[in-house]
This record gives structure tokens, C-alpha cells and sequence, in this order.
């Protein structure tokens, strides 16, 4: 059985060196990136046995994307085609959120997936689902086939996770909300940020109402809303138990993929058997860690979190 099983997009992401612009940089470093991907190399560093599913053109950049998700550990299942392309995007990375993005996802591979390209075997047999908002966004295609893999791990068993990302949906509120509405009463752990809370869903204030307000209404078994402020400490609302979590302290060179760590630490908290704190203290702990890295994905083991998480400890 497959530990946790992600479906969705990954973008090769060119930076310029940190303090020079995209406009007149002479080289660019090259990281993959995406909600999806992310969070499987994530969950791979906690030691989870993680696949990525996925179509990508077979060109340079599309195998450049398997490699690099390998060396992370991340077993890849791609269905390969001579039609579309990579998705890429060019960032001007900094300290702190923000910068220059360009993201270029026209024509992507990854928008003709159907339910033929992804091996419904391995989302039968995987104890988690985890798919983003971002990926049914692309395309009416893959709207489609995102439900329909829910609603196939729904069936099998399979733990289904989802992670709003509003930011990353390229969509007005309205519609990014009637895609959530499409697509939640079939998923058992939802991940909403404190932002796409009220952007979307008009619930401002206190984040707990909010929290269960969204549990209410998508009947989700677990709700988590990380926050706006890196500083303020994550939620989460199981049965009738709050939980709430501060983030722990570390410098911070790079945000990308930050929020995608927490979430990919707090999926593999839950496959060891960890209580809904005790996930999100893996979370937490797993973003610190790759706050300290530079590029989109969280580098290196289940040890380096463990140490994190015994400074609050000591």
C-alpha cells in the first residue's frame, strides 16, 4: 500500500540570483515546484513512501521535472505525451512573501488529464489522497477528474485530503467557490488558508467559527486554516477538540513551498498515527525546515524535523 498519492501539476521555476532582477540577471537557477509535488517530497523527507501522478510533455523540461521529484525521494507516475508543455514561471526570490512571479501554465500537458492517464489502482490502494485546489482549476477536464478520484478513493477507503489554495487557482472568488463546491462534500481533511477563508467563503474574524463553519458544511472529518501571519499559530478542529499550534522559529531564505512543507508534515504526522496536535507540531516543524532552504521543496530527513520539534521540548 502507498503511504500518500498526489495528482497535479509541477512547475519548473527559474530565480535569478537573490538581489538581481529577472530583467538583467545573466543566470537563472532552476527548482520544480507545485502544491502537489511539493507536498509529496515533503512527506518523502518524513520517510512516507509518496507518488506523484502526473502527464508532462516528453521534452527536457518535463523529464528535468521527474528527476528532480525523484532525487527527492518521490516515486513518479507520468503519463508521457507529445502534446502540450512543462509549465514554468520565472521568480524573483527574496526573504520575505512577494516578488516578481511570472507563471506561464498556457497549453500545459498536465490540463488534458483524464481519468484513462491516472492508474486508479494506486489511488485505491493508497492510505491518502492529496490534491490541491489549483490542479481542477486548470482545466474543465481536470475538474472532472478530480472528482471522479475522490470520489474512487472515497470508495476504496482512501483517506482524501485537500488543500484550498485559492492564490494558486488563477480564479475569482465566486467561481473558486463553486469548484470547492463541486468537489469538498468528498474530502475527509481539508486544509484552508485563514485568507482563502474570507476571500472566498466571506468568513473574516476569528478563525475557529470559520474553521467550523467549513466543517459544517463540507462534513469534513478534519478541518486545518494555517494563517495569514506566519507568526500566528495554526488551527485545527476535530470532533469537538481545538488545537492550535505556534510555528517555530527559524530564519527564513526562502518562503516558497512553505506552506506545501506544513501540509506534507502534517499528512505523514497523520500516517504514523500522531493526534491532530501532534500532526500539526510535525507540520510546523517540517515549514520551519524548509523556510531555511532555498527552492520550493523541504530537503532532508524525518531527523532534521524531529530536532526542530525537541526545541519546544527542551
Amino acid at each position: 500500500m502507498t503511504d500518500l498519492v498526489t495528482v497535479g501539476e509541477a512547475t519548473l521555476r527559474f530565480s535569478p540570483p537573490r538581489g538581481e532582477r529577472i530583467e538583467t540577471a545573466g543566470e537563472f537557477a532552476a527548482h520544480v515546484g507545485g502544491p502537489e509535488s511539493n507536498v509529496a517530497a515533503a512527506a518523502a523527507t518524513m520517510g512516507l513512501d509518496a507518488v506523484w501522478l502526473s502527464k508532462l510533455p516528453d521534452t527536457a523540461l518535463g523529464r528535468r521535472i521527474v528527476g528532480d521529484l525523484r532525487r527527492h525521494g518521490v516515486r513518479t507516475g507520468v503519463v508521457w505525451t507529445d502534446d502540450g508543455r512543462a509549465s514554468t514561471a520565472f521568480v524573483e526570490r527574496g526573504e520575505t512573501a512577494g516578488g516578481t512571479v511570472l507563471t506561464d501554465h498556457d497549453d500545459a500537458a498536465v490540463a488534458t488529464t483524464t481519468t484513462d492517464d491516472v492508474p486508479m489502482g494506486v489511488i485505491r490502494d493508497a492510505e491518502t489522497l492529496f490534491v490541491s485546489g489549483a490542479t481542477p482549476a486548470r482545466s474543465e477536464t481536470l475538474l472532472e477528474t478530480t472528482a471522479t478520484l475522490l470520489e474512487v478513493a472515497g470508495d476504496a477507503g482512501t483517506t482524501r485530503a485537500f488543500d484550498t489554495r485559492f492564490a494558486e487557482t488563477g480564479l475569482d472568488p465566486e467561481t473558486a467557490r463553486e469548484l470547492y463546491d463541486h468537489l469538498l462534500d468528498d474530502v475527509d481533511v481539508l486544509i484552508v488558508d485563514e485568507g482563502d477563508a474570507e476571500a472566498v467563503f466571506d468568513l473574516d474574524g476569528d478563525v475557529v467559527p470559520a474553521g467550523h463553519s467549513l466543517r459544517t458544511r463540507y462534513d469534513c472529518e478534519t478541518v486545518v486554516v494555517t494563517r495569514i501571519d506566519p507568526t500566528h499559530p495554526v488551527v485545527g478542529l476535530e470532533g469537538e477538540s481545538i488545537y492550535e499550534v505556534p510555528p517555530f522559529e527559524a530564519t527564513t531564505r526562502d518562503p516558497a513551498g512553505v506552506h506545501d512543507a506544513f501540509v506534507g508534515g502534517f499528512l505523514a504526522g497523520r500516517h504514523r498515527g500522531a493526534d491532530t496536535k501532534g500532526a500539526l507540531l510535525d507540520g510546523a516543524a517540517t515549514a520551519a525546515l524548509k523556510r531555511t532552504i532555498v527552492g520550493d521543496t523541504v530537503v532532508g530527513s524525518r531527523r532534521d524535523v524531529e530536532e526542530i520539534r525537541e526545541t519546544r521540548e527542551r
